[in-house]
């Protein structure tokens, strides 16, 4: 009798550890195992800026709409105020009225951090919304499609200033 109540303690300890390691799996967000659509180099001058590799459920791109993950990794350390400067110019090129890009830049300064050389940012645009992760960690949700959709395409617009970084990253070199 006491062998067999080991073996059932033993049981539960490892399913409770079964358990335990499926909840973790299953936290990871679908953009991590989405394969690559694309991949581009940022890089100004002799330096390199970022690395930067967009994702999609079925590894294509559709268009706008898509469920897309766009992946930046860095090469530099750069401050939050820098980089959404950096932003703002974009959706100047871009056409966005300077409302919405004051308005829009205020919301990413709450979520933005600075970032050090290596760090990795990362937008998902799934089921209508937008989120920021930092690595692997959430660090922020855009509710505001219209500024979910303008965000990617500083990088998957016809008209954006890097039509080459574009090319790469749909997958047409």
């Amino acid at each position: 009798m006491k062998q067999l109540l080991t073996i059932s303690s033993y049981q539960i300890l490892l399913a409770a550890i079964l358990c335990l390691f499926t909840v973790h799996a299953g936290a990871s967000t679908p953009w991590q195992v989405w394969p690559s659509v694309g991949e581009a180099r940022l890089t100004w001058g002799p330096w390199v800026i970022y690395d930067s590799q967009l994702r999609s459920p079925d590894g294509v791109y559709q268009g706008e709409g898509d469920n897309l993950a766009l992946v930046i990794r860095y090469h530099r350390n750069i401050d939050s105020e820098d980089l959404i400067e950096a932003t703002k110019d974009q959706w100047r090129h871009l056409g966005v009225s300077a409302t919405k890009r004051e308005r829009w830049s205020q919301r990413l300064e709450q979520i933005w951090p600075d970032v050090k050389k290596g760090d990795r940012l990362i937008f998902v645009f799934n089921d209508k919304q937008g989120a920021f992760f930092q690595d692997n960690y959430q660090i922020g949700v855009l509710q505001d499609i219209e500024m979910s959709q303008t965000f990617l395409q500083i990088w998957l617009s016809p008209n954006t200033a890097y039509p080459d970084i574009r090319n790469q990253l749909i997958g047409k070199r």
